[in-house]
């Protein structure tokens, strides 16, 4: 019997492995394990606009084919937390490859995983926090009140009159019992999957697996065992109300409490050593289902010189994304092109697939080369209400931090920009993009959208340009999504206007006025050189 339910739950998770249903992250608790360590050192921790702009939580769900919550917190820490360690990386893909290829192999593991599936391990991180569990108020007089009602009980025997003082000891012990007892039993809800985390972790560990995280667990699962014997008397079913009752009067569950807080302090690397490696392997997991359901390659790592290489590139949240290839080298781009030709889209797939290559060694691409860097976005901001900034001051407080961070360490930043500045008058933008972009190539990898085409002239040789463009008629419009070399020569806004049935009157006055500023234009062009002698 035990036979066939192994085998009736395997291939169950099996089958969710390789179509695993949408979740619906509730973030503060995926975010627990992130929120915890992410102010230890790192290499980088990608910021929350940045997370917003490449669609984080969007992108976590669709790779989330963990098993555990342990997994879905480790998965998410680690999309947010960049590597440059090739090293590292590597054992990564070759967990990855392994579960992927090796049906033995991740059977084991979903197996061991699936034992640690209660949401109560969620709560896991609080043990190896600063401070792992809370103490009680008055705890130190616990000791004295249990042992004062035994000596007056035991007293009681030789001398009556000491059973008033057990009365009243029993009284003010079962008062100091109830007012912690709601206390207690919320400090210990962290403790609840410990023994579950014990036996994944074993479980894991025998399997065997050429996995370097799971064959150095032997000495953190020794160490837990400790732990655990304490949490088992939490865990102790009483149907006649007896262990209630010595609970109560000697006062077991602060005292059990207080040790417990001991052992847990003491063994807190333990039980992160532990959390981290099964968190690991379900990572892995997750990573070799998302590799079986799209077109992925492994990333190549290489000096700052040689430049970013993607061939083929896609977005995975995309469906039917036209894939793209871009070079960077010693040059920034300048991307223009209309409303929905699929600039933002682009950039937003360059960021993921340096994201995902520097995390989970896999990038939804044909090819993909390029040195280590840190992705820092500005795509999608917005006026703050309750702070009363504008939505141009929350642009330039924006770049000021980016410009800063790569004053800070020039040369290791790959910033996407999207239509810098619009907050304002249009002279003033462009003056705007163009000194800080200027500023920023030297110091980073730069792509930036705009639908200013003057930047273009202003910036070369120091960018290149690229251009995203659509096909308008008289009865429709597509748009083909291929990135193009040079800058946009055609402008097709108006023409939507009239696809979209604007009054007729409305589309004719503004191709006139259109068609006029750009004669004023080019004329302006032509007498800046003739006033410039002159002066």
């Amino acid at each position: 019997m035990w036979t066939s339910f192994r085998t009736r739950l395997l291939r169950r998770l099996e089958a969710a492995w390789h179509q695993p249903a949408a979740r619906s992250p509730y973030v503060p608790l995926l975010a627990r394990y992130y929120d915890q360590v992410q102010h230890e050192p790192a290499y980088h921790r990608l910021p929350d606009q940045t997370w917003e702009d490449l669609n984080g939580d969007m992108l976590f769900e669709l790779l989330d084919a963990t098993v555990s919550p342990v997994g879905q917190q480790c998965l998410y820490h680690r999309l947010r937390s960049p590597l440059a360690d090739a090293a590292a990386l590597q054992e990564f893909d070759a967990a990855a490859t392994l579960l992927a290829r090796e049906p033995g192999a991740r059977g084991q593991v979903l197996l061991a995983l699936h034992q640690l599936a209660a949401d109560e391990a969620y709560y896991l991180t609080d043990l190896f926090s600063g401070q792992p569990l809370p103490p009680l108020p008055g705890a130190r007089f616990a000791p004295l009140l249990a042992l004062g009602f035994l000596a007056t009980l035991l007293g009681g025997f030789w001398l009556p009159g000491l059973w008033l003082a057990t009365g009243t000891l029993a009284l003010v012990n079962s008062v100091f019992h109830f007012r912690h007892r709601s206390r207690v039993l919320r400090h210990v809800r962290p403790l609840m999957p410990l023994g579950r985390l014990h036996r994944a972790g074993r479980a894991l560990h025998r399997a065997a697996l050429p996995l370097p995280s799971v064959g150095q667990l032997a000495g953190p699962l020794a160490r837990l065992r400790s732990v655990l014997r304490r949490v088992a008397f939490f865990q102790v079913q009483d149907n006649l109300g007896v262990v209630e009752l010595l609970k109560m009067l000697l006062l077991l569950d602060q005292l059990v409490y207080a040790r417990c807080r001991v052992a847990v302090q003491q063994q807190a690397p333990a039980i992160r050593a532990v959390f981290e490696a099964v968190g690991y392997v379900d990572c892995a997991l997750a990573v070799a289902s998302f590799r079986q359901r799209y077109a992925t390659c492994g990333p190549q790592f290489g000096p700052a010189a040689e430049g970013i290489c993607l061939q083929g590139g896609y977005h995975p949240l995309v469906p039917g994304c036209v894939p793209n290839d871009l070079t960077l080298s010693g040059q920034g781009v300048l991307l223009t092109g209309s409303n929905m030709a699929g600039k933002t889209t682009f950039m937003r797939m360059l960021g993921v697939n340096v994201l995902l290559a520097q995390t989970v060694a896999t990038c939804p691409a044909g090819a993909y080369r390029a040195p280590f860097c840190r992705v820092l976005t500005s795509l999608t901001l917005a006026d703050s209400l309750p702070t009363g900034k504008s939505y141009y001051l929350v642009e330039a407080e924006t770049m000021r931090q980016l410009l800063a961070a790569c004053d800070a360490a020039p040369g290791s930043y790959l910033l996407l920009l999207d239509e810098l500045f619009k907050g304002t008058n249009t002279q003033e933008r462009i003056a705007a993009n163009k000194a800080v972009l200027a500023y920023l190539q030297p110091r980073s990898w730069v792509l930036a959208a705009t639908h200013d085409g003057e930047l273009g002239a202003l910036l070369q040789p120091t960018f290149v340009e690229y251009h995203f463009c659509e096909t308008v008629t008289e009865d429709d419009w597509y748009f083909d999504y291929r990135l193009k070399a040079g800058p946009l020569t055609t402008r097709n806004a108006i023409r939507l206007l009239a696809r979209l049935h604007y009054p007729a009157q409305v589309v004719a006055d503004a191709q006139a006025l259109s068609a006029a500023l750009t004669v004023q234009q080019q004329l302006t062009r032509t007498e800046e050189p003739v006033s410039s002698v002159g002066f």
